[in-house]
This record gives C-alpha cells, structure tokens and sequence, in this order.
C-alpha cells in the first residue's frame, strides 16, 4: 500500500506541475517582455508559417537607434559573432560560440540563401538558413529543409525572426519563433532561457554610447 501510495503521490505532483507550468510559466516564457500590440502584431516570417503553428515573442527595450542595433544582429552565427547568450553553455553542448564585443565589417552582409551557423560540428542541419532580410528592419531563418519548402511556395514548419521596432525611446528588439518544437517545454526552457540572455545581450552592447551604426535605407 505505501509504495502504491507513493506512486499515485508522485504521479499527482507531475500532473500539477504540469498544470502549473501550462497555466502560468509557458505564458510568461512565450510573452517575456513583449508588449500586447507586438504579441497580436502581424510580424515578418509569420508569412511563412500556419498562421496556426504555436509562437514565442519575446522584445526588449534598447537606448539606441536602429541604425546602431542592426550591425549587432546581423553578425550573428557560430562563425561570426556569436549569439550574445551564455557561451559556456553553448560550448558545453558542442558549439564553438565566441560573443563579439565589437562589430565586425566583415560580418555586416547576409542575403537570403545565405547561412547562419548554430553549431558546425554536427553537421549541415545545424544551421538556419536566411528566409527573409531587410537592413534596420528584420532577419528571418528557418531551417535547411524549410528554405527548400518555402523556396517551392509551400510553408515552412517553423521560423525564427528577429525585428527591429521603433520606440519613443529607442529601439524595440523583438524575437518571434513560429512552430517547429515551439510549445514543448523540454525545447521551451532551455530555449527561453538563451534567447532572453541573447535579446539582453544585444541591447547591451549596441545601448553603449559611441557605438558605430549604419544608414537605415528602409524605415518601419
């Protein structure tokens, strides 16, 4: 009886964890920082996903211009300059990230079919491909078999994009990911907790003063 018990009490902790992380933790986690009019705003990459696929977005608020933002998003990738998150974590798991703390000229240009690297040694499916850009305005990458799918008019299975905002203050950095292993908290945890370091990461270095910038040709 007490090990039948012990069995029925762990298995009605579980399923009020559960309950507890699909009621409270998991909003907060998809919506950490977003404003309600970025969460219902229609952002680019949705385009290219079911407009029923699960999303995260999340923003955060920068000191800083578009034009002094962008130099920093546009150089990310294992091979570049890294992804401004926890980098010993990364490392730990096979990538060989290294945070840039300056901008690089030679990483200013990607194009769309272009690569971002997440982590080399394991192969080409461990990397995003360039899906949509557009200089001070937005980067969407999707995945390898994705590009060929969209590239055939067909939608892709998830997304992740990135989009620069004007603010009263500044610059709106926001993050939408779009299906794929959206939704699934053994993805949604530890993916949550890179990507807000990521977004933080950002805007602390392009929010330092006397940081060069470019010219944005195309105001949103």
């Amino acid at each position: 009886m007490g090990r039948q018990h012990n069995v029925v009490a762990a298995m009605s902790a579980a399923v009020g964890i559960a309950a507890l992380y699909r009621a409270h933790v998991r909003p907060w986690i998809h919506t950490w920082g977003a404003r309600p009019d970025e969460l219902a705003a229609v952002l680019p990459g949705d385009e290219l996903v079911s407009p029923e696929a699960p999303r995260t977005t999340r923003a955060v608020s920068i000191a800083a211009s578009r034009a002094a933002v962008w130099p920093w998003l546009i150089q990310i990738g294992e091979d570049r300059g890294g992804f401004y998150s926890y980098s010993l974590l990364e490392r730990a798991v096979g990538a060989d990230i290294h945070n840039a703390d300056t901008v690089h000229p030679e990483w200013q240009k990607l194009r769309v079919g272009d690569t971002v690297w997440l982590a080399r040694r394991y192969g080409p499916d461990a990397r995003q491909i360039v899906a949509a850009v557009k200089q001070c305005s937005h980067l969407v990458l999707v995945n390898p078999a994705d590009y060929e799918r969209v590239q055939c008019g067909q939608k892709a299975s998830g997304c992740w994009s990135f989009i620069l905002r004007r603010d009263v203050d500044g610059t709106r950095l926001l993050a939408r990911g779009s299906g794929g292993a959206v939704g699934h908290f053994w993805f949604d945890l530890p993916h949550f907790v890179m990507e807000q370091k990521m977004l933080r990461g950002i805007a602390r270095r392009a929010g330092r003063r006397r940081q060069p910038g470019v010219l944005c040709r195309y105001p949103s």
